[in-house]
């Protein structure tokens, strides 16, 4: 088995993370702040957020004894007592709480586990070439209420307000982030353990697998210019960091967000492949 990893953002501060265990791998992608409020001591609580995450799985994904849920409730309850040291859990609004897409493999008896909270994506590739994408779709309808929202207005390069928004974008976007870890909105990884039972949960033989790959949704501009099976296979053929940067010339060539319609010119981007089979190329 091989594994390669790589993360790259055009911001200074990278809010994805990976990290690779001796029995599990994971992504994350935390949601950038949509209020302009800060409680830790790094240059934003969604960057420490990811960074706590990073250290407490890197501990413990592996304890093969504990299921996958019990791992990331645990987490959640650790993560809040420590955040609370800045500001407690229970002063903090909706738009100033944190939170994070996730996805992660762990290898157990003969298995994959696959679990996906929120919208990165676990691509697993057959032996026999099938290609199965697990992810949760519940951010893509409203991600594309607001997209619509920006191509309506083409005067909107001029009345950007926060972070590249204008106003009435922001508002939409406030409003959807007011519905996570509801039951009409979406679930999410932040302070709430009750939505770790709505993530996506998956076991695959570890005998039928070519390849598996992890990917926050920074990459998903690349489904553009490649099927999903071929993606594979040039992350692989290529290498992780020259197939971002290509990513990265087609976000260039389309600044305006008008070929390649999205909420951000560049978003933070990150990939894990895992290669099972052996392969002479």
């Amino acid at each position: 088995m091989k594994i390669t990893a790589f993360t790259h953002s055009i911001k200074v501060s990278n809010e994805d993370i990976y990290g690779v265990t001796r029995y599990g791998a994971f992504v994350m992608d935390g949601a950038s702040a949509l209020v302009d409020a800060n409680y830790t001591t790094a240059e934003n609580d969604v960057v420490w957020m990811v960074d706590w995450w990073y250290d407490y799985l890197t501990v413990h994904l592996d304890q093969l004894d504990m299921s996958l849920y019990d791992i990331l409730e645990e987490g959640i309850h650790a993560f809040n007592r420590d955040f609370s040291i800045f500001e407690p859990i229970e002063n903090l609004t909706i738009l100033e709480q944190v939170s994070s897409t996730i996805a992660l493999v762990r290898k157990v008896n003969g298995w994959l586990e696959c679990y996906v909270l929120g919208d990165a994506e676990i691509t697993l590739k057959n032996k026999d070439g099938q290609v199965r994408i697990i992810t949760d779709e519940s951010l893509k309808p409203l991600d594309a209420k607001v997209v619509a929202m920006m191509n309506e207005n083409n005067e909107r390069e001029d009345a950007c307000v926060y972070k590249g928004f204008t106003k009435e974008e922001l508002d939409l976007l406030q409003t959807h982030r007011m519905q996570m870890n509801t039951e009409s909105g979406y679930p999410i990884l932040a302070h709430d353990p009750v939505a770790v039972r709505n993530g996506i949960y998956n076991t695959v033989l570890l005998e039928s697998l070519e390849s598996c790959m992890l990917t926050t949704d920074g990459i998903s501009t690349l489904d553009r210019f490649y099927e999903r099976d071929e993606l594979i296979d040039a992350f692989r053929m290529k290498g992780l960091g020259p197939m971002v940067e290509e990513l990265r010339q087609y976000e260039r060539e389309d600044v305006s967000k008008v070929n390649i319609q999205r909420l951000k010119t560049h978003d933070d981007a990150t990939v894990v492949l895992i290669e099972f089979e052996k392969r002479g190329d």
